[in-house]
């Protein structure tokens, strides 16, 4: 079996979980079956090697703390705003270099981690409206004074 194969089972095994730790699996891809995590709160797929994440995270209503760091990623899906409950979300050490427009329709953030990116733009008005950010982190140049 697999590893993609593994975890899509253990996916499919833990659909009323609210905690589900992916981190260190060296995963290169997640299963579109992440989706159907409905109750998730938490998850942390940190320590792999995703370069990008399926359109299904958007699915993830219930989810406060995504956890993507030490990755691989290259961008975002714009699926990401629709992850309303989200409050914290870690991108630190990955390849991003700008981060979707959709992430403004996020107003329940309190912590984004964007340390060790190379973003070279942000999307205007939607990073503004970002009121309940409390604890933002990142060394860009781009985000001085922006977050």
């Amino acid at each position: 079996m697999s590893d993609i194969e593994k975890v899509r089972e253990l996916i499919l095994n833990s659909l009323d979980a609210k905690v589900l730790d992916l981190s260190d699996y060296e995963l290169t891809s997640l299963p579109a079956e992440i989706g159907q995590l409905d109750s998730l709160e938490w998850l942390d797929l940190s320590g792999n090697q995703l370069r990008s994440l399926p359109v299904e995270i958007g699915k993830l209503h219930s989810l406060k703390t995504l956890c993507l760091s030490y990755n691989e990623l290259t961008n975002l899906p714009a699926e990401i705003g629709q992850l309303h409950s989200l409050q914290s979300l870690e991108l630190n050490n990955n390849q991003l270099r700008s981060l979707p427009a959709e992430i403004g329709q996020l107003h329940s953030w309190k912590l984004i981690d964007l340390r060790g990116e190379q973003l070279t733009s942000l999307p205007e008005v939607e990073i503004e409206q970002l009121h309940s950010l409390t604890r933002k982190m990142g060394a860009s140049p781009v985000l001085a004074g922006r977050l």
